[in-house]
């Protein structure tokens, strides 16, 4: 009779022993698995779309990835990696990049809202900016440039906070990203708030990129459910790989047609 109490007690604290060990791994894997899976994410590597060639390696902007300089990426949710669990448009680009990387972004985000929060925008050599998109579908919210002129006019704003934080810097600014099956109105809006911004920068040492060509016709012709979240935010890890293919590619085109 001993014994065999002997025997319970020791078969009770080996079960308490697995419960007390299992509820300790399912508390670790509830605590620690979502930023074990976050820090893969983040560091996996994006591949741009049909992969990096010698041709989207020949432009300015790629000599200035490999240059070593600072970058620092401003913008909307596009750049945050709102709906990509912070993965950035630029994620592909990032191996290409040599010097250091900051960002400042934020969901929902407007030219106003950069040019508001100047003083927390990082010093750096280069600055990428891809902001307007917010304020092209949202044209009644106060902080929204109302037309094409006054988006043009916020960005030269913007640019001279960032002249006047880092002197010397170069600043490229992305053209307004692209929609997709969007009501019309939406895509004669986002093309004129474009033709200002290319304008501007035509007048300035301001360098323009304008990916919506490429990301619209690579849509067209396979579809947009294999690149896009929504109507306008890319998924991951195909659609920031066509977005970074696109910047990439238009670079080139611009340092082509200067030729």
């Amino acid at each position: 009779m001993g014994s065999q109490n002997t025997s319970i007690r020791k078969t009770t604290i080996v079960l308490a022993a697995f419960c007390l060990l299992a509820s300790l791994l399912a508390v670790s894997v509830c605590c620690f698995f979502p930023e074990i899976t976050q820090y893969i994410r983040m560091h996996r590597r994006y591949e741009i779309y049909g992969g990096m060639t010698d041709e989207l390696k020949d432009s300015e902007f790629f000599e200035d990835m490999q240059s070593g300089k600072s970058f620092c990426f401003l913008g909307d949710s596009i750049t945050y990696g709102s709906l990509t669990e912070g993965i950035h448009w630029y994620q592909p680009l990032i191996p290409y990049i040599k010097g250091d990387i900051s960002i400042l972004s934020h969901g929902g985000w407007a030219v106003k809202n950069l040019i508001d929060e100047g003083d927390n925008i990082p010093e750096a050599d280069i600055y990428v900016i891809a902001i307007g998109i917010n304020d092209i579908l949202f044209p009644n919210d106060d902080d929204s440039a109302h037309t094409p002129e006054n988006y043009a006019s916020r960005c030269s704003q913007l640019g001279d906070i960032l002249t006047s934080r880092s002197p010397g810097a170069k600043i490229y600014f992305i053209a307004p990203w692209s929609f997709v099956n969007r009501d019309i109105s939406f895509v004669k809006r986002g093309d004129q708030f474009r033709d200002a911004l290319e304008k501007w920068c035509a007048d300035t040492d301001y360098r323009y990129i304008n990916p919506d060509p490429v990301i619209q016709s690579v849509i067209a012709e396979e579809g947009s459910g294999k690149y896009m979240c929504n109507d306008f935010h890319p998924n991951a890890p195909k659609g920031v790989g066509l977005f970074s293919f696109a910047v990439l590619k238009d670079a080139h085109k611009i340092k082509e047609d200067a030729v």
